[in-house]
């Protein structure tokens, strides 16, 4: 009869590709076990990882929502803080200048006007805010500063009342300066150099955050107007003639504190969009936290299952080492 036999070199490669493979697999059983997903996921899923990959895609879809909301969320609380300062300045400086007895002294009322362009400087330090490196107020062209410099606004503007002798011609003058329309050369062309608003933001599958408030928008221009209506004295506007320059200051007063209401009622328009973001923000996490439990549902490692598996390859190797042990004490004189 036919003899097989084998060789003591080429029963060594075949020991040791037999160990090598029985280690492979307790190496690939024991990362399974730690980590508690399958390796080998296509045979998992008898190659059927469609409904797997669709998961991956709507988790990384809603990364980029939640990114673009957080995103939002920072942009509109900017929004918010910087309105929040202007109307303050608003709120204070108009109650001084309103309710000032009538017998101010020209020394206080040059005071006050100064105080005004000051705070016309904050207020569009405010307003020129940026988060992320973007500008808060400049609309579609967040990239570029929104508004000119104080002192840029009312050197425009003391052109433009040069030579007006009252203070309802110079309050009308700076009012029909600020509300001109883009192409007449006033604020819209000389003083704002951002874009339109409405530039809209998907947040969630189904929504979409539209922030139209800028530094054009009506509220916030005409709290600027009643700052700047009240530098006028300190830019030499009524020069000498009291009682007109504290009718200007008192005029400006009255339009800060009118210009008040407008402007909250802004902020409550971000205030919704806040709402709607963090509302998005819920429900997109709700969302991923669904996903990834389905999605680890899939990839998961049966424990039970892994942990017999490594048992039954641990007894492998100790039974391939024995076999092992045992052929490398054959000798030849055994035989004979």
């Amino acid at each position: 009869m036919t003899v097989q036999s084998i060789g003591d070199q080429a029963r060594a490669f075949a020991m040791q590709a037999a160990s090598n493979r029985i280690k492979t697999t307790l190496a690939t059983l024991t990362a399974e076990l730690s980590s508690g997903e399958v390796a080998d996921l296509g045979a998992r899923l008898q190659g059927n990882t469609q409904d797997l990959a669709g998961i991956e895609s709507r988790l990384a879809m809603l990364a980029q929502f939640k990114s673009n909301a957080a995103e939002a969320a920072a942009h509109t609380q900017g929004m918010q803080n910087a309105l929040t300062s202007v109307r303050s300045i608003i709120e204070d400086m108009g109650q001084g200048l309103y309710l000032e007895p009538q017998a101010t002294s020209d020394g206080l009322m040059a005071a006050r006007s100064a105080e005004a362009a000051s705070a016309l400087q904050t207020a569009i330090g405010h307003l020129n805010g940026t988060v992320g490196q973007r500008f808060l107020f400049s609309g579609a062209r967040s990239d570029t500063q929104p508004l000119a410099s104080a002192d840029t606004i009312l050197t425009a503007l003391t052109t433009h009342v040069a030579g007006l002798t009252t203070a309802q011609d110079v309050s009308q003058a700076v009012s029909d300066w600020f509300d001109a329309a883009p192409g007449m050369g006033g604020f819209a062309d000389m003083a704002y150099h951002g874009g339109a608003g409405g530039q809209s933001t998907p947040i969630g599958e189904e929504t979409t955050i539209t922030l139209t408030t800028t530094a054009l928008s009506p509220s916030v221009r005409d709290s600027l107007k009643g700052l700047a209506t009240a530098a006028m004295l300190d830019r030499g506007a009524l020069a000498g003639d009291g009682v007109e320059g504290r009718k200007l200051l008192q005029a400006a007063g009255k339009a800060l504190l009118e210009s008040s209401p407008p402007l909250i009622a802004e902020m409550s328009r971000l205030g919704y969009s806040q709402q709607v973001i963090a509302t998005a923000q819920t429900e997109g996490d709700a969302a991923s936290a669904t996903l990834q439990t389905a999605r680890n549902t899939l990839r998961e490692a049966d424990p039970l299952a892994t942990a017999a598996a490594i048992s039954d390859a641990e007894t492998k190797l100790q039974t391939l080492y024995s076999v092992i042990g045992r052929l490398s004490q054959l000798k030849l004189v055994d035989y004979l």
